[in-house]
């Protein structure tokens, strides 16, 4: 009977193989080796694939307990039809010795496959991928066994507190969120209060205003209402202040000793004499003076006192 069977030579396990995958491994070769069936013929008897036989026999895939279980039974049908035994005490649904001892060593070999943390030496006898896509996969071949990793671990966790104490969880997620959003709230909060408290009421109105210098004030919101551009270049600006009701003219000069005078209502003017350039080139102003409208005001320009003649312009086009 043994010179019948056809025997394999096989690789050498893994060294990271754990003692009882290794010792159940061992066993599933010799009955193989019983069965005198080559992989191709196992695959037809047992109906799990030529590949998946081939990862399990050689330790790269740990084997399900149905693929065991039909290997028993292929090696108890064998013997059977050799010693032409008629009874079958022990038929498919049957336990004998061997197949006791196999299962129980499988177990052993499940639970310490199960507490590794990687597969089984990965990085060592992973199968190729032309000869993953050459063999011929089963609808009903196991997919591989894999830990779950500590994502799954805590995803697996959450969803049984959950399950347990839904009351418990939905007040986690709501003093989550409370934690999220009170930060932001505080923050917009304060952001909007500093902002607020930089903006600073205005000093003066109307005819308070008048006379004072539009640099020193808090009319910090002032608007174009008109402008005009002298003949000698000079550019002449109308500014409002709307906060401050209040309006001056502000003049960039292409040469020294102009003078600018604003008008406003009832007469009032404000004028300034330029006898001398700004050191840093800026623009020079008059003084405030009351303005409710923009149309009210009126800007002159007088180039000097040797040069006679003027250049006047007003707000009357300047919206509301």
């Amino acid at each position: 009977m043994e010179n019948s069977r056809r025997t394999s030579r096989w690789r050498e396990l893994p060294l990271t193989l754990p003692a009882e995958c290794a010792k159940l491994v061992t066993g599933l070769r010799e009955l193989k080796a019983r069965s005198g069936l080559n992989l191709a013929e196992l695959a037809e008897a047992t109906a799990i694939s030529k590949s998946s036989w081939e990862r399990y026999l050689n330790g790269k895939q740990f084997p399900p307990r149905h693929a065991v279980a039909a290997l028993c039974r292929v090696v108890r049908e064998t013997e059977v039809r050799e010693t032409e035994v008629g009874e079958t005490g022990e038929g498919e649904t049957g336990m004998g010795e061997t197949d006791s001892g196999i299962l129980a060593g499988w177990a052993l070999a499940d639970a310490a496959w199960s507490g590794r943390e990687h597969g089984i030496a990965a990085d060592h006898v992973r199968s190729s991928p032309a000869t993953e896509h050459s063999a011929t996969v089963r609808p009903d071949d196991p997919a591989p066994r894999r830990c779950p990793g500590p994502l799954h671990r805590a995803l697996l966790a959450a969803s049984v507190f959950i399950t347990r104490r839904p009351r418990t969880a939905t007040a986690g997620v709501l003093l989550a969120c409370a934690a999220m959003i009170t930060p932001a709230a505080i923050y917009h909060m304060s952001h909007g209060v500093t902002r607020a408290s930089r903006a600073r009421p205005p000093v003066c109105r109307l005819g308070s205003c008048e006379g004072r210098n539009p640099r020193t004030t808090a009319c910090e919101d002032p608007i174009t209402v008109a402008s005009h551009t002298a003949a000698d270049g000079t550019r002449l600006e109308i500014r409002l202040s709307p906060s401050c009701q209040a309006g001056w003219i502000r003049a960039r000069p292409a040469h020294k000793g102009f003078r600018i005078e604003i008008t406003g209502p009832g007469g009032h003017r404000q004028s300034a004499v330029v006898t001398t350039l700004p050191s840093d080139q800026g623009p020079v102003t008059t003084a405030m003076i009351s303005a409710a409208h923009p149309s009210r005001l009126r800007a002159c320009y007088y180039p000097s006192a040797h040069q006679p003649g003027r250049e006047c312009f007003d707000g009357a086009d300047a919206p509301t």
